[in-house]
């Protein structure tokens, strides 16, 4: 019998949040984090839009809300030159506690139901805006299976960023010139993310190579020529 089924999941969780803190103590990240506070006197002249459909799914309506709440978080952030988005710093725990609801999630390869089913959506359209924004990614995972079919994909093979609280994060620097800022909008079966930035932002179009073997799927992610991540995925 393995450790962890002898320890309950909440102690596992605190276990992992006190060693996070504990990195990011040594790590000097602790004063670099993004948070909220007000931008109403900050312009932001220059926008870039990301919009993806939301499939229908179990737990549909559960996804839409838990989406919306994340959206409502990220949107009270403004993220100076040089400071760290955290998606969970900024999320915070997705707790029923917060209005989070159960939906579907991709927990150690099969589909279950979880609070804040959903959020991966969210993380994986902000990934895609710092993969398009040649951010400084810093900590991104994949999804351990590749679960739709072609003609089912909102984004492409690659460009997805699982977030688990307390073990799973979307953290990148903001190495630009500008301030900036998200908004993401929810309804209508759609996510739409704006990223708000002061100063202007060359964007670039990420590649995804993919090479497709028996049971497992492995795609390369380059930005402006440089290979930036590597992703493999279980098949079936």
């Amino acid at each position: 019998m393995k450790l962890k089924t002898l320890v309950p999941a909440p102690v596992r969780l605190i276990y992992r949040l006190a060693q996070r803190k504990w990195s990011d103590y040594r790590g000097n990240f602790g004063q670099k984090f993004a948070r909220p506070h007000s931008n109403n006197a900050v312009v932001f002249p220059y926008c870039y839009t990301l919009e993806q459909p939301i499939l229908p799914s179990a737990f549909f309506e559960n996804k839409m809300r838990n989406m919306q709440l994340a959206g409502k978080s990220i949107q009270k952030v403004v993220v100076l030159p040089g400071e760290i988005f955290s998606f969970w710093q900024i999320v915070g725990y997705p707790s029923p506690l917060y209005g989070y609801e159960k939906g579907r999630n991709l927990i150690n390869g099969q589909l279950k139901s979880a609070y804040g089913g959903g959020l991966c959506q969210v993380s994986g359209i902000v990934y895609y805006h710092a993969l398009c924004a040649a951010f400084e990614v810093l900590e991104r995972h994949h999804h351990s299976r590749d679960i739709y079919a072609e003609q089912e994909r909102f984004a492409p093979l690659g460009a997805d960023a699982t977030v688990v609280f307390g073990y799973k994060d979307l953290r990148f620097r903001n190495n630009s010139k500008g301030t900036i800022r998200f908004d993401i909008s929810v309804q209508n079966a759609r996510i739409t993310a704006i990223l708000w930035s002061t100063a202007p932002i060359e964007q670039y179009t990420p590649h995804f190579t993919r090479t497709d073997a028996e049971q497992q799927r492995q795609v390369e992610t380059w930005v402006n020529d440089v290979r930036v991540a590597e992703s493999t995925y279980q098949v079936g």
